[in-house]
Formats: C-alpha cells, sequence, structure tokens
C-alpha cells in the first residue's frame, strides 16, 4: 500500500472505494466466483497489477440514524417459557419437541396466521414497543454511490 494515501483528499478515496466495489460486484455478476477457473497448488510471485478507473458520478450523502432493531432469542424464550411451565422437564421437552417439528412443517403464511391466532404476534409488538423502541436509535455512516464506473486491469511481472 502507498504511504502518500493520507495525503489524498478523502472525497477521491471515497470514489476509489465505492467505484472498486461496484466494479467487483459487477465483476462477480458477469464472471462468477473467480477462484473456481483459478488453478490451485500455484504460486505467483512479483505481480504487478495496475487499476485505471474512470467514473462518471460519485454521491456522498449524510450520516442518519435509524430506528433500533433486535433479534428476539426465540430458542433461548423457549427455554425460558418451558421452565416456567410447571410441567415436569420430560413432558415439557417432548412438548417442545413436538412443537419445532410441527412448526417446521408450517410454511410462511401459516406460521404468520399461528402468530396471530395465539396472540404471540401481540405479546411481541408489546415487547418492541416497550423495550426495543427505546434502545438508541443506531447512527448510520453516509451512503456513497458511484455510477458510470470503468476498471482497466493490466496485469505483469514486476521488472
Amino acid at each position: 500500500m502507498q504511504s502518500n494515501l493520507k495525503e489524498v483528499p478523502a472525497e477521491i478515496l471515497l470514489a476509489a472505494e465505492a467505484g472498486f466495489k461496484l466494479a467487483l460486484k459487477e465483476l462477480a455478476k458477469d464472471l462468477g466466483d473467480l477462484r473456481d477457473r483459478a488453478e490451485p497448488d500455484i504460486t505467483h510471485k512479483d505481480l504487478v497489477v495496475t487499476l485505471q478507473m474512470e467514473m462518471a458520478e460519485i454521491k456522498v450523502g449524510h450520516d442518519t440514524d435509524k430506528a433500533p432493531t433486535s433479534s428476539i432469542p426465540f430458542l433461548a424464550v423457549l427455554g425460558v417459557l418451558t421452565k416456567r411451565m410447571g410441567a415436569t422437564r420430560d413432558d415439557a421437552l417432548k412438548m417442545v419437541k413436538d412443537s419445532l417439528v410441527e412448526a417446521m412443517t408450517l410454511d410462511k403464511d401459516a406460521t404468520q396466521i399461528m402468530f396471530q391466532e395465539t396472540g404471540v404476534q401481540e405479546a411481541v409488538d408489546k415487547f418492541k414497543a416497550e423495550i426495543v423502541s427505546k434502545l438508541d436509535r443506531t447512527p448510520v455512516k453516509k451512503s456513497v454511490k458511484a455510477s458510470g464506473v470503468t476498471v482497466v486491469v493490466a496485469a505483469g511481472k514486476k521488472l
């Protein structure tokens, strides 16, 4: 990595980052996973790869924030619920196993209907409204979008 990068304006480095990300995404879309085409057990040394990028436009947005999200640990909830149900351990575990088997057979629509019919959806919504919504908002760094990116790659051996 060149040591003069600290002297390059942030907008130029952002353009390079956004451009290369877009170019790599397009490359993967066009050519697939290049590791599938590479020969294994071969080492290339002293390569020089020159990249030239042209970009029609780069847009840098503003820092924002977003509502907090929370991943509810349903298996932990299931464990706590089983412990509190008052059933014997063996009966509770059988109920959990049977419920897991039945739940695996439900499609997405049936799962949503089950959530609504049993009141689980209402409980989850209430939890989110009372607990999750009070969490600090999550900061989001400015968006950087590049368009009209062309990358030319030239490679050779070091002289």
